[in-house]
């Protein structure tokens, strides 16, 4: 799932991984790299597990306060089906 997420104010991106991390226990922030993203950030990666990857995560060119991220999890464990 592809988020678009406007802040009140202009937060670093590390904050951002930061906050979102210590969330709770199931959330698992991804480095927003490639290889990584490609290997975490997959639906057979997560089948099975009540574990929420976030990565690529970063700003957007439309102002300071814009954030994009990618999350994926297993729907018919979290019941979302």
């Amino acid at each position: 799932q592809g988020l678009t997420i406007k802040l009140k104010k202009d937060v670093s991106v590390e904050e951002i991984e930061n906050i979102i991390a210590g969330h709770n226990e199931w959330v698992k922030v991804i480095p927003n790299d490639r290889q990584i993203s490609s290997r975490e950030l997959t639906p057979v990666k997560v089948s099975g597990t009540l574990t929420v990857p976030v990565g690529r995560i970063h700003k957007l060119n439309i102002g300071p306060q814009y954030l994009a991220a990618f999350t994926v999890g297993d729907q018919l464990l979290w019941g979302a089906a």
